[in-house]
């Protein structure tokens, strides 16, 4: 079964499929392999082999693999050498309604989640070291060359620099990344290749943080939002090894 079940799973088009849910991979055994399978069971043999419910993240088509690909043989000679301290850089927004998350919920309910219709936003912008979880982060209303110059400052100012030592800063290609009169103090900006976010590990720390303090959650004010988010971030502040696991270079597609 699993020679015949996994590979349609992992590429629905075999079995000419755009995706599965359980109900329609159920029913496809049961006609295709003639299999006196039952629902409950091919769910069980979801979990059985790590399968969840996950939302896909929308993927672009058109990156440049062997840009991806030089960019990730960078990474590995950084990440080796004991004289770079590699800091990951990027920014966030959070909102006072947060968008709602798949939770489970029994046939016949409905789970609701909560809504305020407040326009109620902040950005974060942040740096992370994996190697030893040092983290630096601070709170806009909006992401521009001014911001991100005072966020390079006070990264620069808690962060000084070290002699025999380069900091080298990987960022995407957002336009206030890359304006001229930027003053990088002792830090070398490195750009992503477009389209690759998977490449900058603090990615997923903003997704953690969402899922793990966010969900579900709203603010009714400008305050709370921003309440909230200092906590989350006092919180990885004070938890370094979470963010040296959470936030590991990938170094090979």
């Amino acid at each position: 079964m699993s020679e015949k079940i996994v590979p349609i799973i992992e590429d629905p088009s075999l079995a000419g499929q755009s995706h599965w849910t359980a109900v329609k991979l159920h029913g496809w055994i049961k006609e295709n392999l003639q299999a006196q399978l039952g629902y409950s069971t091919t769910v069980r043999y979801l979990h059985e082999h790590n399968y969840r419910l996950k939302v896909p993240r929308p993927w672009p088509l058109n990156q440049d693999e062997d840009k991806r690909q030089a960019f990730c043989e960078k990474l590995q000679n950084w990440v080796a050498d004991p004289n770079i301290d590699l800091w990951f850089s990027d920014e966030s927004g959070f909102e006072g309604d947060p968008r709602p998350r798949r939770t489970w919920t029994k046939i016949g309910k409905v789970r609701h989640s909560p809504y305020l219709g407040e326009h109620i936003r902040y950005n974060v912008f942040g740096a992370v070291r994996p190697k030893d979880g040092r983290l630096g982060a601070l709170l806009f209303n909006l992401c521009d060359s001014v911001t991100f110059q005072v966020f390079l400052d006070t990264l620069a100012e808690e962060n000084p620099p070290v002699e025999g030592r380069r900091a080298i800063l990987v960022l995407d290609n957002a336009s206030w990344h890359k304006t001229k009169s930027l003053n990088w103090h002792h830090f070398e900006p490195e750009y992503l290749p477009a389209r690759s976010p998977d490449l900058n590990p603090i990615e997923r720390l903003w997704l953690r943080m969402k899922a793990d303090w966010f969900n579900g959650w709203i603010a009714k004010t400008s305050e709370e939002l921003q309440d909230r988010i200092i906590a989350s971030l006092r919180s990885l502040f004070d938890q370094p090894t979470i963010l040296q696991s959470q936030c590991r270079p990938k170094t090979r597609l």
